[in-house]
């Protein structure tokens, strides 16, 4: 039987299905068209800036109040501070404020000089290697630079070798009180086996543990606020070098921190020799011995440490030497 169907014609020719499933860009539709022009509008809107500004107002005021929230619940040293704990607190200055007493010179051999610059009130002390004898007096200034608050809750003198060695000799340079005498807040017995920074109780009597003990202190503070202290340090037995280990408090991390002399330098100090004629020289001034009319009562002496002690045995103030 004969089959009268036409056959599908074949031909290269694109369909419309064909053409909507290709891969050529499509044409927007109208309702997406009106929908992009609808943001472009909004994003270029005065009240849209208008209302970015205010969101961002209301989030930075949010933060603030939040942290005033926090710093009234908490302690400020208990809030944590985005400067590091090792940071918060700086050294301003340390100051050497003794300025009587004695002093161990090391390269005296000979005078050189020493007298005539003590007796101008020149800087006799630079350029020479002169060591606090006896006792020793510095001022130190710390600064807190934190955000909170930063409590200072130790300060620990720390020996270098661990221990104090025999003391020095040389020659010995004598300040003695003229009646004025600062009153010194810290003591230190930096030779003691465990030394400690003490505060004397009344009279200058009975001194206790500054910062342990049942009556323990410390020391806050706030940005960039400053403290100076001054520690009066006592040798009788050796020579001591020494620096200080702080231990703080800070956003509620605890750090430590070392306080170094002048230059980097460990504090040092020499106790006196207990014989004086064990000194090459010792140079004083008339307050420590009579006058006679012959010399100015500010005039000063140059005596071996064998005559000094010879002078001075009796314990009473000996006539100065004669010219």
């Amino acid at each position: 039987m004969a089959n009268n169907r036409r056959g599908a014609r074949r031909t290269g020719a694109l369909t419309r299905a064909s053409v909507r499933r290709g891969s050529g860009p499509r044409p927007p539709r109208p309702e997406e068209e009106e929908a992009a022009t609808g943001r472009l509008r909004f994003v270029k809107s005065p009240t849209t800036w208008l209302l970015g500004i205010v969101l961002a107002v209301v989030t930075v005021t949010f933060q603030d109040v939040l942290t005033a929230t926090v710093k009234t619940i908490l302690p400020l040293d208990r809030v944590p501070d985005r400067l590091s704990p090792q940071n918060a607190v700086d050294v301003v200055e340390v100051k050497d404020v003794k300025d009587i007493g004695y002093y161990l010179v090391r390269d005296a051999g000979g005078g050189g000089g020493i007298l005539e610059e003590i007796s101008s009130g020149g800087s006799w002390r630079e350029g020479r290697k002169v060591v606090d004898a006896g006792n020793a007096e510095w001022m130190i200034t710390v600064q807190g630079r934190a955000a909170q608050q930063v409590r200072i809750t130790d300060i620990v003198p720390v020996v270098e070798g661990g221990t104090c060695e025999k003391p020095l000799g040389g020659s010995l340079a004598h300040f003695p009180s003229q009646g004025v005498m600062d009153v010194i807040p810290l003591e230190l017995e930096v030779d003691a086996p465990r030394p400690r920074l003490k505060i004397s109780g009344k009279d200058g009597k009975d001194a206790q543990p500054f910062f342990t003990g049942p009556e323990a202190k410390h020391i806050t503070l706030n940005q960039n606020e400053t403290e100076a202290f001054i520690v009066r340090a006592t040798s009788t037995t050796g020579y001591c070098r020494w620096r200080y280990r702080v231990h703080y408090e800070v956003g509620g991390s605890t750090a430590e921190m070392t306080i170094s002399g002048p230059g980097g330098k460990p504090f040092e100090l020499t106790a006196r020799l207990t014989d004086a004629s064990a000194y090459r020289k010792v140079y004083f001034p008339a307050f420590d011995c009579l006058p006679s009319g012959s010399r100015p009562p500010n005039g000063w002496y140059e005596q071996t440490g064998a005559e000094y002690a010879r002078d001075r045995r009796s314990g009473k103030v000996p006539p100065c030497p004669k010219s």
